[in-house]
Order: structure tokens, then C-alpha cells, then sequence
């Protein structure tokens, strides 16, 4: 079997083990809403699920744009860190004196460069860095920060100036490209720490069984035949995989199912500009 169909598989898996209760959730409640039908009004039951189908599927929408958004944008955001990377060994090649103190702190630079990605990374996922991580470089403590290392980074690019292994220019490019990744890293420690409100998923997800329930009461005239409760459970999960799929896309930095591959984009770093 193509490795892609097995990566599929395993993603459409893991999916499902995340939605497990939620889907459980729905068969409970299409079986209790169908053996309750028959005792319950619902004459009037299926304008009110045509017209509530559709608020529901705005609000959803609304929600998962905004989730996939996030995502988006945190994607971005990891390519950046890739850039900013590479752009900065490129860039110590080009404008550093070709002294062998020069390359020593070209060298610490790039090492400290990976060691931050990787330390961002662990930040985000709220989990601790590899041990390895602090061994990139030894010349650090071992419990500095990203936004510690960045600073370094920024102390390192003085020293290369104050010792004349770099012109005026050479400088200039050096902290834009710290400043740059010190950017795209505040931009993803936003994503972190400013989710989508609570009380608004909350209200979402309400919504969205609140809908599930009135449509095993109100589609097909309340479920008389097999056909309409098999439909009935179609349409309920439809809606609860939707409004759920969108909460996992809100944590693109988390080590869920939707969550980036931080690891991988760091090791990609690594490879690129050594470690």
C-alpha cells in the first residue's frame, strides 16, 4: 500500500479516536430521540430544523474559517523561521571577515540559530526541548529561552562589529534578520497564547447538539422508518465532525492530530545550516 494512503489512513484514524466520544454521543442521542419520538410533538418540528440547519451551518462556517486561519497563518510562520535561518548563514558567509574568530561566532550563531527553532518548538507545544537540543550550544545555559537565545543572537552580531569582522552594512543586514525571526516567533507565540474564546466554542458546540437533537426529532417526521433514522445520524454527524474538525484546527501548534510538524521543520533547519 502507497505510503501516502497508509499516512491518510492513520490520520482519518486518529481523527475518529479524538471524535470518539462525540460519535458515541450521537448514537445515544439518535436512539434515545427515536425511542421518545413517538411520546414528544413534533408535527411542527421540521421548519424549525430547516431554519435552525442554516444558522447553525453559519455559525460553524464562521468558526472554521477563522480556525483554518490560524492554521494558515501558523504555517506561515514556521516557513519564516525556516527562511529567516537559512537567510542568516547565507548571510554570515557573505559579509563576515574570513578570520578564524569571525567563523567561531559565525559558527555559534548558526548552532544557536537551530537550537532556537528547536527550543521554540518545545515552548509552543507547552512540552520540554530534546536533551539534545542544549548540547547545539554548550557555550548557553541549558534552561535559556528562545526569546533569550534570540537575544544572544543580538549580543553576538555587537561583538562581530565591536571586533570590525563586520562593516556597518554587514550589521545591518545581521539584525534585520534577528529582528525578523524574533517577529515571526512572537507571531507564533500569539497564535499560542490568544485562542479562540472559550465561551464562543462552547456556544458553537451547544449549537451545533442542539441541532443534532431537533433533527432526530423533527427530520422524516420523526423517524417512522429505518431509512429516516440512518439519514437523521448521517446529518447529526455531518454537523458534530464539523463543528469538532474546527476545534482541532484552532491548535495548530499543539501535538494533535492537526498539529503542525515542528519537529520535522526543525530537523529540515538542522540539515540545512548544520548543527
Amino acid at each position: 500500500m502507497p505510503e501516502s494512503r497508509v499516512s491518510g489512513l492513520r490520520t482519518v484514524g486518529s481523527v475518529a479516536w479524538r471524535l470518539r466520544y462525540d460519535l458515541i454521543g450521537v448514537l445515544v442521542v439518535a436512539v434515545v430521540m427515536a425511542a421518545l419520538v413517538r411520546f414528544l410533538q413534533v408535527q411542527n418540528a421540521l421548519p424549525v430544523v430547516s431554519l435552525l440547519g442554516v444558522v447553525v451551518s453559519i455559525f460553524i462556517g464562521f468558526r472554521n474559517s477563522n480556525a483554518y486561519a490560524r492554521w494558515w497563518e501558523a504555517r506561515t510562520l514556521w516557513g519564516a523561521v525556516i527562511g529567516n535561518g537559512r537567510a542568516l548563514s547565507n548571510a554570515l558567509i557573505a559579509v563576515c571577515d574570513q578570520s578564524t574568530e569571525a567563523a567561531a561566532i559565525a559558527d555559534r550563531i548558526r548552532r544557536r540559530q537551530v537550537r532556537q527553532a528547536w527550543q521554540l518548538a518545545a515552548e509552543l507545544r507547552g512540552s520540554p526541548a530534546p536533551v539534545a537540543v542544549a548540547q547545539l550550544t554548550p557555550e548557553d545555559a541549558a534552561e535559556v529561552t528562545s526569546g533569550e537565545l534570540l537575544a544572544r543572537q543580538g549580543a553576538d552580531i555587537g561583538l562581530l562589529t565591536a571586533e570590525g569582522l563586520v562593516d556597518g552594512q554587514g550589521r545591518t543586514v545581521l539584525v534585520n534578520l534577528n529582528t525578523a525571526q524574533t517577529n515571526t516567533s512572537g507571531g507564533l507565540e500569539r497564535i499560542r497564547d490568544q485562542p479562540i474564546p472559550r465561551y464562543y466554542d462552547v456556544f458553537i458546540r451547544g449549537l451545533a447538539w442542539f441541532f443534532a437533537i431537533m433533527v432526530c426529532t423533527g427530520l422524516g417526521g420523526g423517524h417512522t422508518s429505518i431509512g429516516g433514522l440512518l439519514v437523521g445520524i448521517i446529518v447529526m454527524m455531518l454537523f458534530v465532525v464539523a463543528e469538532r474538525l474546527g476545534r482541532l484546527l484552532e491548535e495548530p501548534l499543539s501535538g494533535g492530530v492537526f498539529g503542525l510538524p515542528m519537529d520535522r521543520y526543525c530537523a529540515r533547519l538542522s540539515a540545512d545550516i548544520g548543527d
